[in-house]
């Protein structure tokens, strides 16, 4: 099968110079119900951004994500990246969510009840309680975002 190719199409070129088009460009399909548009990444990225729970998905893998790209919930002194309890239950509140893609900061803490629903580290909540006081040293964000890529998923 043979493609038309429109560059050498009369009509197409007159059309193309009416328009003060010189290259035939490309095309991006972008749908901004769907996909981050770069405001929302750089907010994300900076202040994180406010979300109805309605908005937010919880991924087959069980990490968390707005339209997408991954995301982690703040909430109180945690940092949430699974679709634990606490997440599905926050999910179905009235009050917004705060979501960020930001390293979190030395008063944030990682949600162990996240990390055994993701299995991640071969952390399980429910074998050692003592686990709870090393998350901190155990867990790397940036190591995570290797693992869990924020965009694309």
């Amino acid at each position: 099968m043979k493609l038309f190719n429109f560059t050498e199409d009369n009509d197409f070129n007159q059309l193309k110079k009416m328009m003060g088009a010189a290259e035939s460009g490309d095309f991006t399909d972008f749908d901004p119900e769907h996909q981050l548009t770069y405001g929302e990444r750089e907010t994300l990225k900076n202040d994180g951004m406010k979300v109805s729970g309605q908005q937010l998905r919880i991924l087959r893998d069980k990490t968390l994500a707005l339209k997408n790209s991954r995301v982690w919930v703040k909430h109180e002194d945690d940092i949430h990246i699974a679709g634990c309890p606490i997440v599905q239950n926050l999910r179905h509140q009235p009050q917004s969510l705060e979501l960020s893609t930001a390293q979190p900061t030395k008063q944030q803490h990682i949600c162990i009840e996240c990390l055994t629903e993701l299995q991640y580290l071969g952390i399980d909540q429910r074998r050692s309680r003592r686990l709870a006081d090393q998350v901190d040293e155990l867990f790397s964000m940036t190591q995570f975002q290797q693992d869990y890529p924020v965009h694309p998923i």
